[in-house]
């Protein structure tokens, strides 16, 4: 057993080379003001097409998703297979990928659980294929957190399909909204006084709408406004993948069957909650090894 008086000065602190570069001051500062972060260019061509490789697999085997739960909207212009990685091994390339890992760890303070995985295929609808709200519930909703806190919960958004025309199915969000309560409050989290002008066409003066390429990525908290445009050009392709701390609750399972961590790298382990046959329930708020097991992945290069 680690003594307190033997143990680091940081649980991150390791002697082991990273493989992930943290995100630039810059960077960081432009996600605290705005609420998102767009990277560019975070996966290469053939990265792009192994995803959309995978996306049309799991979703041509007709892939069970999770159990239905009240809260899920009927969409019938996408297809959502929640779990995903619980689908196909193809998906831990991705989630263990540095250009992933090193924002996630500089926007969670090293503290990185992975909540959910999802696979969308967006097809084509003149109107909103979402309208605005936030994520996590209502419960979630009314927690603010002040400037320069580590996050609580984190999206990431991986583009396969290209998305830099308007009407693709564009992600649609209000810069700074992250930082104000929504007026509305309710289960599902929609905000009317937005959604009735979205039905007619019209957002706000100072909406974004995300254009986004093949092999980027948007990242942004549970509590930034957003909605998703209408979609006229092209079926639109892309990975969800949630993020929290170490110690909330996953979104899409309790915890993953052993065939699925077997598979995995320790880092990728890790981020699914997993600490081993020893673990002790301290661990996923003192993690004493997150420095060492969060240093490298396993999956990248490999295929």
């Amino acid at each position: 057993m680690m003594h307190v008086s033997t143990m680091r000065d940081s649980t991150l602190v390791t002697q082991r080379e990273r493989d992930w570069q943290p995100l630039t001051q810059e960077q960081f500062e432009s996600y605290e003001r705005d609420g998102y972060l767009h990277l560019k260019g975070v996966f290469n061509q053939d990265e792009v097409a192994r995803g959309l490789e995978l996306i049309d697999d799991v979703v041509a085997k007709g892939a069970p998703t999770i159990e239905n739960h009240a809260s899920f909207t009927d969409r019938s212009h996408t297809v959502r297979v929640r779990d995903a990685v619980s689908r196909t091994a193809e998906m831990d390339y991705f989630l263990d990928h540095p250009k992933l890992v090193g924002p996630l760890m500089t926007l969670l303070n090293g503290s990185v659980q992975i909540l959910g995985t999802e696979i969308f295929v967006r097809s084509l609808q003149e109107e909103a294929l979402e309208y605005w709200h936030t994520d996590g519930g209502e419960y979630l909703q009314r927690i603010q957190l002040t400037p320069g806190s580590p996050g609580l919960q984190v999206k990431a958004q991986i583009f396969f399909t290209d998305v830099t025309e308007s009407h693709s199915g564009n992600f649609l969000l209000i810069p700074g909204s992250h930082r104000t309560l929504p007026t509305s409050n309710n289960a599902l989290c929609y905000m009317e006084e937005l959604d009735e002008p979205l039905r007619r066409g019209v957002l706000p003066d100072n909406a974004v709408e995300v254009k986004a390429a093949p092999g980027d990525v948007l990242l942004f908290p549970y509590s930034l406004w957003h909605a998703v445009a209408p979609n006229t050009h092209r079926e639109r392709k892309t990975f969800i993948l949630r993020y929290g701390q170490l110690w909330h609750r996953p979104h899409d399972y309790f915890s993953q069957p052993q065939e699925i961590l077997d598979r995995m790298s320790p880092r990728l382990r890790r981020m699914f909650g997993d600490f081993g046959g020893e673990a002790h329930p301290t661990d996923y708020y003192k993690p004493v090894d997150q420095g060492d097991v969060m240093a490298t992945g396993g999956t990248y290069g490999q295929r």
